[in-house]
């Protein structure tokens, strides 16, 4: 073989290429990330949350980020739990 011919592996090896839909993702999960960092440094205001039993005083941008952020993995829990059921079916 020579330097310039690639392997039979290399070949027959399918390329792996970003499309419009993944690179559309990115983008706007970087537009939303860009928001959310707006809004947690607009949003300063201290507040006190009360939560079985927990006091705790926080920046409102930060705790609102904080529930967002329990919500969105109690929605991937759902929704993995979802698609492991219908795998075992």
């Amino acid at each position: 073989m020579t330097a310039t011919d690639p392997t039979p592996a290399a070949r027959t090896a399918p390329r792996r290429r970003g499309g419009f839909a993944s690179k559309l993702a990115l983008i706007v999960a970087l537009v939303f990330t860009i928001a959310l960092v707006i809004f947690v440094l607009q949003n300063t205001v201290h507040e006190n949350v009360n939560f079985i039993g927990w006091n705790f005083g926080l920046p409102q941008g930060v705790w609102l980020l904080g529930a967002a952020a329990v919500g969105a993995v109690i929605t991937l829990a759902a929704s993995a739990a979802l698609r492991v059921r219908r795998a075992a079916r």
